[in-house]
Order: structure tokens, then sequence, then C-alpha cells
């Protein structure tokens, strides 16, 4: 299980000395993980206040996520309601089944909820690093090992893995479980990481919030997002508007624009591209940027979905004839002769 913090400095979100709470979900122990498993188990605006506090009766609990689970938005129930549907509905044992015939009505979102903020109670980050002399400041700098000493000596000497931001400095804090047993039981076992802090090894910056501007100069940031063909490693051809490899033609224009609660979104002249019930990359008109949240490696230019940056071909999916065969993508299974997606 993973546990995931932000620091929102610019614009700021959340109070001055807090990491805000992003997220909780289950990771394959590789680094990849489903999304949106159960529609059935999906709720809806207005639906997170109905449940904790006039249900259950946790007014604390909703008060503690108004304060530390915030949205770069304002709009903090939308992150609440996309983080219960994209991952606990992974979650296989909190579904409703599980909980045999003691189970409570909208039992599992308000378990959900509950352990989600003890967890992160559990890692006050902005205490660990100020316990190691590390404050928000526009001038300071600190190495990559100071950081990480500060997180690792908090969390059992296991690896915690940051990320830094295009300005060199600290905004994402994630920190990995084993879990064992049923999520009801909170036996969580701290694990490292799977990669290395995504951080310069000097020059890191830990930014006060409200007080950093963009240095000037700087174009405004194009809400179009990139631009450019998918092409893939080792092969010839691209990809098309529907989504699919064409080895001969008129490559497509894809889009790649950041989504509502982090991610990407992968667009084409035909829509938002998502996956079909095979599991074959498609591009429509009716696939919801909300539920399908890629990711854009800004140096390599690969594009992957949840942590999985490999794709093969669905041969059985194959179509058309001669120069004129289509054939659909799909994300690697470790079963296939394996190549990148690339925005060139």
């Amino acid at each position: 299980m993973l546990q995931t913090q932000f620091w929102d400095y610019y614009p700021p979100v959340g109070p001055n000395d807090t990491f805000t709470l992003h997220g909780l979900w289950p990771d394959n122990c590789d680094g990849t993980y489903e999304q949106f498993c159960d529609n059935s188990l999906e709720i809806s605006k207005g639906d997170i206040k109905k449940i904790l506090v006039d249900k259950f009766d946790d007014q604390k609990l909703y008060e503690k996520m108004e304060g530390i689970w915030k949205n770069f938005n304002g709009d903090d129930e939308s992150l609440w309601i996309h983080e219960f549907n994209k991952h606990a509905t992974c979650i296989k044992t909190i579904k409703p089944r599980c909980y045999g015939n003691s189970y409570a009505t909208d039992e599992n979102v308000y378990d959900f909820f509950k352990i989600a903020v003890s967890l992160y109670e559990k890692y006050p980050t902005f205490d660990f690093l100020a316990q190691n002399g590390i404050h928000p400041s526009l001038d300071a700098t600190y190495s990559k090992e100071q950081i990480a000493q500060a997180l690792n000596s908090n969390f059992d000497d296991k690896v915690v893995y940051f990320k830094c931001s295009k300005y060199n400095a600290l905004q994402e804090v994630w920190y990995f479980h084993h879990l064992r047993g049923s999520l009801l039981k909170e036996d969580f076992v701290k694990i490292s990481a799977f990669n290395s802090p995504s951080c310069p090894n000097e020059g890191i910056k830990f930014l006060p919030k409200g007080k950093f501007s963009p240095p000037p100069g700087q174009p405004p940031k194009d809400p179009s997002g990139r631009r450019g063909y998918i092409r893939l490693s080792d092969h010839s051809g691209c990809l098309i508007s529907n989504g699919q490899h064409y080895e001969y033609g008129t490559c497509a224009t894809f889009r790649v624009v950041d989504s509502q609660f982090g991610g990407k979104n992968l667009i084409s002249s035909k829509g938002v591209c998502g996956f079909d019930s095979k599991g074959d990359l498609t591009c429509n008109r009716s696939n919801s940027g909300s539920k399908f949240q890629f990711q854009f490696d800004k140096e390599t230019r690969e594009i992957g979905f949840g942590g999985n940056f490999k794709w093969c071909f669905d041969e059985s999916g194959k179509h058309g004839h001669g120069k004129y065969i289509q054939t659909p993508v799909r994300l690697a299974d470790g079963k296939c002769d394996a190549f990148s997606l690339k925005l060139a």
C-alpha cells in the first residue's frame, strides 16, 4: 500500500506547516497499480459528508479531512471522491462481501477514509524534516542525502521516495508498505520504495507556501498541453487517431494535457484515450478523462499508465489488409515483446 503526501507551495495548498494527504492505494509491488476497478462501488458528489457525518456520526474525521486532504482548486470533495473511486474500489478486502452479515451500507467508504487519515497521521513529514534542520526557505538548499536521512530515519530506515518539481523544489513524499491481512486490520509493514528519489543530488529547495513566484521571463504554461506523434520503439509506423498502430500513412497528432487530479490525459482528434473492455488502447468521445490518467516522462517522452511504461500489440484485434492493417496496442503484461510509446 502506498501513502502519498504533497507539498504544494505554488499556488499554496493547505497549512504552511503541513504536507497534505493525497491518497492511499494498493500497489502491485512493482511500481504499477490498478485503478477504477469496480464501477458498482463508486460514490458521487455529496455522498461523503452524508456517509461520514450523518450515517457514521464522525464529524471529527470529516473536519480532519477538510484540514489535511486538500485539492489545489479548492474543491476538496471532488478529490476525495476521485481517490475513492480510483483506488479504494481496487482494495479487495474492503469490498462489502468481505464484511459478512455485519456489513452496514457504505461502511467500506467510511473505513477507507478513516484508515487513510489514520495512516497519514503516523507520518508527519514536515516534522520529520524540521527535526533534522530542514525548514521552508526561499534561499536555503539541501542535499538529497539530507532529505533522505530525515525521512528514512523516521521510517525504520526504509527508503522513502520523494520527488522534486522543475524548480528543484521538494513536492511529493511517498511511503510504501506491505499490508498483512485485511486493510481493516491496519497492519502496515514499512518497506523501501521501488525507485530512487527523483531529485538532484544537491541544491534541493524546500520552498515556503505562498512566498514563491516563478522566475521572470518564463513562458506561460500552454493549457493545450504537449503535442506530437506517438511512435513505437523498435517498430516503424505510429499511432493513428483511434489509438491503434498503423505502419503506413499519416500519423495522428496527440495532446498530453494535465488531468484534474494529477496525471495526464491523452487526447486525439477522436477524443480522450483510454482502454476498452479488452484492455486495448482506444480514443473516442465516450471515454472519461477523470478515469484514464496516463503518465508522461518529460525526459524520455514515454507514455505510461498505472505506473507501467511498456506496451505490446494485441494481435487478436488486428484488422485490415496489406499496408492498411491496424493493430491495437495494450499495456504489457510480461508475456509479450514489449515496446515503448513516445511522443515525438
